[in-house]
């Protein structure tokens, strides 16, 4: 065995018999859109081992680090979140779940609002419109049938006996000629519990929005698209004692339907329209707002008041790292001299070193700040940590590259990439491998000369424009991040648990939690990044790091870096724009 295997697997057997020997207490809130979840079952995959929520949603579970918990509710998609060391608080939204049932899928939702329902008439034939809006038959909350006018007799003598052949329970009345009815002339529907045996109510009809009490006969049956059926006590609630017979609604073909603009054809919700970007209406601009403490702190005339301050809020704010980075960075922009930046630093790293996330919100801070070696410090210090990451290999072995150790660095990633190779469970090449397969790759094409290595030694960069690589500090971000191109379209990267929970699994299993795009040339101008974040299933802010290489892989290559701290929920939010240039 080699000397870096050797090393490899005592590093992996601190991180296991760590993991075995130290549980974590865990506790959260679950919920279903915003409403706590009570009986929810949560579970460690494997084992018997499981609770229940409280009336109050509310769950306490002890899980030991790579351990896999289980919520799940009838109705709802169950879920799974591996357990990290970090991992305290975890706050569950469940979503509904699809069953597929004899090629059926039955999808519990919620009810459309009127603008969906109108874009949807065209498609679905159960939405009808009524003179009070769209309804949908199918989850209407109350009493009401629908019929398609393709199921309708054409032949049939008249548009009465149509209807009547396709409602069951219903009974036809023929008042003639005379008036008879209170002025009712021709045949009329009765409805089931339409009045009394003595004094039948009819129902009226409602056509395209236009109200009539007589049957319409001037209607040609082929023209009729949709029908639908309100009982007398829905009805009345809408229309009014009117309707105490019911309503038999009736649509015709092509008077509500939304269609293409400039055309004839049925709008099209398939069609990616909704890629068109609006940045007048859908992006705020990222703003650095500063939390009320950090505001109490700027008030402050003199570095000892300023001092004052921070002792008497660390004593109610310092259970969260994330209050000292912000006193921290206060500190170091207004009274640098006075030391007291590195006070807090050394209390923050006192009470909160052994967390490697708002280690790397710390680390990502100082190289925004041009701090490269307290940076690489910070890598090291989450290296031992998390020793089989992925990601601590990937961010160390930059960190040394960075400060001119390209030996180290590629020592890093050969570990890296050799662990990788002995492992079978991980699945493919991929993600955090992926990243740091170019990145070695750049380090031995850009550092031949320092690394002794002769030309052709290294495979060719494949790369040939701007890569951004987005890294965040709390695995258990979601977001989407929006890239708009200079034509003013747009598509996302989506890292929910909803829409890519594989993703996600296989980012905990490996250990990381950054991903790599490529603007290539053939699309020159302005390209903005904007992201909508979601949260991270606890209380603390996420950390984002963005960084930009211009040329990548060629001797002109260029970065740039930015940090972002996210805590606005569900506002797309503008980050940075780039500019690709031509051929």
């Amino acid at each position: 065995m080699t000397k870096i295997l050797r090393t490899l697997v005592i590093l992996l057997f601190t991180f296991t018999a760590y993991s075995q020997t130290n549980d974590n207490t865990i506790t959260g809130i679950v919920t279903d859109y915003g409403q706590p979840l009570a009986r929810v079952n949560i579970s460690i995959k494997g084992t018997s081992e499981g609770i229940q929520t409280d009336a109050k949603g509310k769950y306490t579970i002890q899980a030991r680090p790579r351990d896999i918990l289980i919520f799940s509710y009838v109705g709802m998609k169950t879920v799974e979140i591996v357990v990290e060391d970090v991992t305290k608080i975890l706050n569950i939204a469940m979503q509904p779940q699809i069953q597929e049932l004899d090629e059926v899928v039955v999808q519990q939702k919620k009810r459309e609002n009127q603008e969906q329902m109108l874009l949807d008439y065209g498609k679905k034939k159960s939405i009808i419109r009524t003179s009070f809006g769209y309804i949908d038959t199918e989850n209407a909350g109350f009493a009401v049938n629908s019929i398609d006018g393709a199921e309708l007799n054409p032949s049939a003598i008249d548009i009465v006996t149509a209807l009547q052949a396709k409602l069951p329970g219903t009974r036809i009345i023929d008042y003639g000629t005379g008036g008879q009815g209170g002025g009712l002339t021709g045949k009329a529907i009765l409805i089931r519990g339409g009045g009394s045996a003595n004094n039948p109510r009819p129902a009226i009809y409602e056509v395209d929005g236009n109200i009539f009490e007589s049957a319409p006969d001037f209607l040609i049956i082929d023209n009729i698209d949709r029908v639908a059926v309100l009982p007398g006590l829905a009805a009345v609630t809408r229309y009014g004692n009117i309707a105490g017979g019911g309503v038999i609604i009736i649509n015709t073909k092509g008077t509500n339907v939304k269609r293409e603009k400039g055309s004839n054809k049925v709008y099209d919700q398939a069609r990616r329209r909704d890629n068109v970007y609006n940045e007048n209406s859908t992006t705020s601009k990222f703003k650095r707002e500063a939390p009320k403490y950090v505001l109490e702190l700027r008030a402050a005339t003199s570095v000892a008041d300023a001092k004052a301050i921070y002792d008497k809020q660390k004593a109610i704010r310092g259970s969260s790292p994330y209050y000292y980075l912000d006193a921290f960075n206060f500190f170091r922009k207004k009274w640098k001299d006075s030391g007291m930046d590195a006070t807090v630093l050394d209390e923050m790293k006192a009470k909160h070193g052994s967390n490697p996330n708002a280690l790397k919100a710390l680390a990502y801070t100082f190289e925004e700040m041009g701090d490269l070696k307290a940076a690489m410090a910070l890598y090291v210090e989450v290296f031992k940590k998390r020793p089989s990451y992925g990601q601590s290999y990937r961010d160390l072995a930059n960190s040394y590259s960075e400060n001119g150790n390209y030996k180290k660095a590629l020592g890093l990633y050969a570990r890296y990439q050799k662990s990788r190779a002995l492992d079978t469970v991980t699945g493919d090449f991929e993600g955090i491998d992926a990243i740091i397969e170019a990145e070695s790759n750049n380090l031995l094409s850009l550092r031949k000369e320092e690394l002794s290595m002769k030309k052709g030694d290294n495979e060719a960069n494949e790369y040939n424009g701007i890569r951004v690589v987005f890294e965040w500090n709390n695995s258990e971000a979601e977001f989407d991040i929006q890239f708009v191109n200079p034509e003013k379209q747009y598509s996302l990267w989506k890292h929910t648990y909803e829409e890519e929970s594989e993703r996600i699994t296989d980012e905990k299993m490996k250990g990381y939690s950054c991903a790599q795009f490529l603007i290539d040339k053939s699309l020159p101008g302005k390209w903005q990044m904007n992201i909508k974040y979601f949260g991270n299933k606890s209380y603390d802010p996420t950390y984002l790091k963005a960084t930009v290489y211009y040329d990548y892989g060629t001797p002109s290559q260029k970065k740039q870096l930015k940090v972002f701290k996210l805590s606005q929920l569900n506002l797309n939010t503008e980050l940075f724009s780039v500019m690709n240039p031509a051929f």
